[in-house]
């Protein structure tokens, strides 16, 4: 793989077969899809992947996609096929899927000695709990991350955002590229074995060692911090709007006094931290009140303009439409077949991806069958409407 600059990305020339679904494997593949990588989606003809409400539209740009049964002997040669002129293999079933499908690694290398394979299953291949199923929530709650916010000790709470999948997703792209970059020095492939429920766990690494070092537990206090008064979220102007507030130092807590303009907030006392926090419900309150008369934007530009960290508590909407990351190009507008033009988020790690102009909307199952059977394999028509009868490969 040569990932010196290109005009068509700088993972052109390699090919990924993509076996996942949901969210981890989807958004690993998708980045390379970004870099210019051939991103071939394996899809069960029997089951939609693009969908009413377009969900999988966000996930799957930027990759062809054959419709292939992998449990017929055909269906699985041409999956072989595939394999002995691709680069990577990824997937993310339970173990057993891959092995009563005798697709595991072992097989696949006496095809190709130098393929990738990235299983992710949720718990790994081995272990007590390796044949459990999985999502990105049950990953976070196995890791403890639940146990770390709310609002109270009483009740944990879930990050609402499936957190082990897209630190599971990130982490598929480092080590792939890793093993890319070895066979390219040694010639030799190689396989590995992502947990989604260790991925989100190796990144709390500083309670760990708190906890082992005196049996530390953290106190579950909602948006505070030990660290730094005030720190949250307060509501605003409007319905449901918020402004998140982080006051890290003595300067930046008298530039916030100066803004909101509240005389009680002014005595010398609350220049220490420990009083500030000692106070803290009634500065809460103080501070509730000026920004309950704000908009949160306003507010948000006040405080940066003074030095104080702070910044809109933003739904999806306002995401969208965020001035900073639309001047910067952040996102990307795509037309879609089904639901017209939509915007999605680009791509946030910067380097050589392709141009925006030229990304291609998620591919239906089956759309892209012939032009792999045909260009990539070498099939004839005949051959294609044999498979198309036999209900081994779904066309488009």
């Amino acid at each position: 793989m040569d990932t010196a600059k290109k005009p068509n990305g700088s993972l052109s020339g390699l090919r990924v077969l993509d076996l996942t679904r949901v969210w981890a494997g989807p958004l690993a593949t998708r980045i390379y899809g970004d870099y210019g990588a051939e991103v071939i989606k394996i899809s069960d003809p029997r089951v939609p992947l693009v969908t009413e409400n377009g969900l999988n539209s966000k996930l799957n740009r930027n990759k062809k996609n054959i419709g292939l049964r992998l449990d017929k002997s055909e269906g699985r040669n041409i999956f072989l096929e595939l394999t002995s002129i691709s680069d990577v293999v990824i997937e993310n079933f339970r173990p057993r899927v891959m092995r009563n499908l005798d697709l595991t690694y072992e097989i696949l290398i006496q095809t190709n000695p130098h393929l990738i394979m990235c299983s992710m299953p949720g718990f790994g291949l081995e272990g007590p709990y390796a044949e459990y199923p999985a999502f990105g929530t049950t990953a976070e709650a196995l890791a403890g991350i639940p146990g770390l916010t709310g609002y109270d000790s009483s009740l944990p709470i879930s990050s609402g955002m499936a957190y082990g999948d897209p630190v599971s997703g990130l982490n598929a792209v480092g080590i792939l590229l890793t093993a890319l970059r070895q066979r390219n020095i040694t010639g030799k492939g190689q396989f590995v074995d992502i947990a989604l429920a260790a991925s989100p766990a190796c990144n709390l690494g500083e309670f760990f060692g708190a906890s082992s070092s005196n049996g530390y537990k953290p106190e579950i206090n909602g948006n505070k911090s030990i660290q730094y008064c005030p720190h949250g979220a307060y509501k605003t102007k409007g319905d449901d709007e918020w402004i998140a507030v982080s006051v890290i130092d003595e300067t930046a807590w008298c530039a916030l006094v100066d803004v909101i303009g509240d005389t009680d907030l002014k005595s010398e006392k609350y220049l220490l931290l420990g009083n500030r926090k000692k106070d803290e419900s009634f500065i809460d309150g103080r501070l509730s009140a000026w920004f309950e008369s704000q908009e949160s934007s306003d507010a948000m530009i006040q405080l940066q303009n003074s030095g104080v960290s702070a910044g809109i508590v933003s739904n999806n909407r306002q995401l969208l439409s965020d001035p900073h990351l639309n001047e910067r190009g952040f996102f990307v507008d795509m037309d879609e077949p089904r639901f017209g033009v939509k915007r999605y988020d680009g791509q946030s790690i910067l380097g050589n991806f392709v141009d925006k102009s030229n990304w291609t909307t998620t591919r239906d199952v089956g759309e892209s069958s012939k032009e792999i059977l045909v260009e990539l394999l070498g099939y004839t028509n005949a051959d294609c409407k044999k498979l198309e009868q036999e209900e081994t490969v779904l066309f488009q």
